[in-house]
């Protein structure tokens, strides 16, 4: 992407953007990662920061210097290490943007009203004092959100990104904002349409098939 000219940014330097109508550059992305993986301190970092590109790190705050070992994830998925306090703030000194995903990462739509204010106020409360910053963005566990999560979140912080596939625009929701997953832009094709309408189109088909795919695991 680099290449290709675009410049990335933290999510709260875009949401100040959104709230502002202060100018983007032209080509401008939010590079975001989910759970906090400590992959992201020794491999994703060097090379953004060789780029000059800015990231946001969604922290799971009670798993910091352990494994991803939550309940729910799927069977498939490795066990890998979640970043230490002392790498979370050394990243944060060097520009990388920290936002709460919860203590213990949570299905928020299954739990007590009681557990889900703990979740989410007691992981910005952790990130907060570790860097000693206020902690302004989140990130739904699962991408699951309810009435009842999205009115904390929106208490509590400025803006929430979803799971739901697309990009930003000036009409998006602060506290539902899209994304494309990575796995998406891993095929030069796509990516080289990804200014396009036709890249728009792909990306509401394959939410239409996530949420097909989604429903028909409840069923």
């Amino acid at each position: 992407m680099a290449k290709a000219g675009y410049t990335a940014i933290t999510l709260c330097e875009l949401v100040s953007a959104m709230s502002n109508g202060s100018a983007l550059p032209e080509r401008v992305v939010v590079l975001t990662f989910d759970d906090g993986f400590k992959n992201f301190y020794t491999e994703a970092f060097p090379i953004l920061s060789d780029h000059g590109f800015g990231a946001t790190v969604f922290l799971v705050t009670d798993f910091c210097g352990k494994h991803n070992d939550w309940a729910g994830n799927p069977p498939k998925l490795p066990r890998s290490e979640i970043l230490k306090w002392s790498e979370v703030r050394e990243l944060s000194g060097n520009g990388v943007e920290f936002g709460s995903h919860t203590k213990t990462h949570p299905d928020l739509t299954r739990t007590s009203a009681a557990v889900l204010e703990d979740e989410i106020l007691n992981s910005k409360s952790a990130l907060d004092d570790a860097l000693g910053t206020e902690t302004v963005s989140f990130a739904y566990p699962f991408g699951r959100m309810s009435e009842a999560t999205r009115a904390v979140v929106a208490d509590n912080f400025k803006a929430a990104v979803s799971t739901v596939l697309g990009k930003v625009t000036p009409r998006s929701d602060l506290f539902e904002l899209e994304r494309v997953d990575a796995y998406y832009l891993s095929d030069q094709r796509i990516l080289d349409r990804i200014e396009t309408p036709l890249f728009d189109n792909y990306m509401r088909v394959r939410q239409i098939l996530r949420k097909a795919k989604s429903f028909a695991a409840k069923v």
